[in-house]
């Protein structure tokens, strides 16, 4: 692990053109120096959705790896991370992988150097409140961080599991000369450290309207995610209800609005990106070819399905393209991390498998007729009805591979074997001297 500690110490990088927080942030902030006032305090806030952007997470990569291995995103291109992951013959070598990981692992420390950091300046025009809030952020975004990272490298689907995640909660300090190795935790004590994270967040964070940062919507859609993965469906429905119940948050009445429009209604969390600080979400979807339709995809809508229209050909490019993120000038293209339309489904399927089938159809179907199609009306085959309905809701967004395993469909529908249901550790993290991580079975 100390590799991931000695490129994730905080140096907390800060683009000049990040619009998250309404403030000038500094180019850089190193622990000894952010947490010496209120100011360095909030620069480093900033510093951490700045740190959710980059290319190595929700500026591409963390979605369309996913989205590959799925039956979603087809490669022909010339990267061959892309390429392994779309033939789901993933080798612990794989570059897609390693950078995802090592991206996510720095956005943890980033948000460890805050719970850490913020109790300790020494600021009289520091108030308390606002301190709580940005620890409460950082605890949400810790816990997003660390869900995307189990339920793409842990055995999520399985709490007795020991193959959860190397649990790093402290701040390095910036000493990294006496790091220590971390082992692995299991599956449950994972769960046990974002719900805790997210618990804590929720009694302090503010129910704000401000979609591009971490609120009450975000930790209880984050609560209904986890919730869903683990199977408490009673939890799971509770937390959806309070975000769709929520006046901040509603369906867009079409949904073509919800991309050509910053930070709708729809959005209870989305990453800004502008000229100056821009994602890379259609570089590899319309200006390259690593990600690209699936066949199987285009072919699996129904007629009148106006998603489908969010696929589509580009001037100047040979074939159809994922058009979500359509700015391929400026690449200002928003990342949605979590949409209300994901709490509906999730809601569905917690009702479903805890035996209301009605409420189940009632969720399903406000998520399927904004798209303009007919209603189901019956709970018949209730399981792929929902999961087609992630796979033409959130294209592009990286839901279809998680949801394919926690509903125990993925070797099924995608033909893998049974081990490949997670990513492997990276190879280079088992290849330091003194490591203590374990491999995920079969690789």
């Amino acid at each position: 692990m100390k590799n991931i500690i000695y490129i994730t110490f905080l140096a907390v990088i800060i683009a000049s053109g990040c619009e998250v927080l309404e403030q000038q942030p500094e180019t850089s902030v190193t622990p000894n120096v952010a947490f010496v006032d209120a100011k360095g305090a909030r620069a480093a806030l900033v510093g951490l959705y700045s740190r959710l952007q980059p290319e190595d997470y929700y500026g591409a990569y963390f979605q369309y790896t996913s989205d590959n291995y799925a039956d979603v995103g087809a490669y022909l291109g010339f990267f061959v991370g892309y390429n392994e992951v779309d033939m789901k013959n993933i080798p612990s070598s794989n570059f897609n992988v390693e950078y995802v990981w090592l991206g996510i692992y720095e956005a943890i420390n980033t948000a460890n150097e805050i719970i850490d950091g913020v109790p300790t300046v020494e600021d009289e025009n520091f108030a308390q409140d606002e301190r709580d809030q940005i620890i409460a952020e950082a605890r949400a975004i810790r816990a997003l961080a660390y869900l995307d990272l189990l339920t793409h490298w842990g055995e999520h689907w399985d709490e007795s599991s020991l193959n959860g995640l190397p649990l790093v909660t402290q701040s390095t300090g910036s000493d990294f000369a006496n790091v220590e190795f971390i082992e692995r935790s299991s599956v449950s004590a994972t769960y046990d450290l974002i719900i805790g994270d997210l618990n804590q967040a929720a009694a302090v964070i503010a129910d704000s309207d401000d979609r591009s940062k971490a609120s009450l919507g975000l930790v209880w859609g984050l609560l209904a995610r986890t919730y869903i993965h683990k199977k408490e469906y009673t939890n799971a429905i509770n937390a959806a209800t309070a975000v769709i119940d929520n006046p901040n948050y509603e369906l867009q009445a079409s949904y073509g609005d919800i991309f050509s429009t910053e930070l709708t209604t729809e959005s209870i969390f989305e990453l800004v990106y502008n000229s100056l600080d821009p994602s890379n979400l259609a570089l590899y979807t319309i200006r390259r070819d690593e990600v690209r339709p699936d066949p199987a995809l285009i072919a699996s809508f129904e007629e009148g399905d106006s998603r489908r229209n969010l696929i589509q050909e580009v001037d100047g490019f040979v074939g159809e393209r994922f058009v979500k993120a359509e700015d391929f000038a400026n690449d200002e293209n928003p990342a949605y991390i979590m949409r209300i339309a994901e709490l509906y489904l999730i809601r569905a399927e917690a009702r479903f498998l805890s035996g209301d089938s009605n409420g189940a159809l009632e969720d399903l179907n406000a998520v399927r007729t904004r798209a303009g199609l007919t209603p189901h009306a019956d709970d018949s085959d209730f399981i792929n009805k929902l999961l087609d309905e992630i796979r033409w809701e959130f294209f592009g967004e990286g839901h279809r591979f998680r949801s394919l395993v926690r509903l125990d469909k993925a070797e099924e529908v995608l033909g893998i074997e049974p081990f490949r249901r997670v990513y492997p550790i990276p190879f280079r993290e088992l290849n330091i001297q003194g490591n203590v991580l374990t491999q995920n079975p079969g690789y």
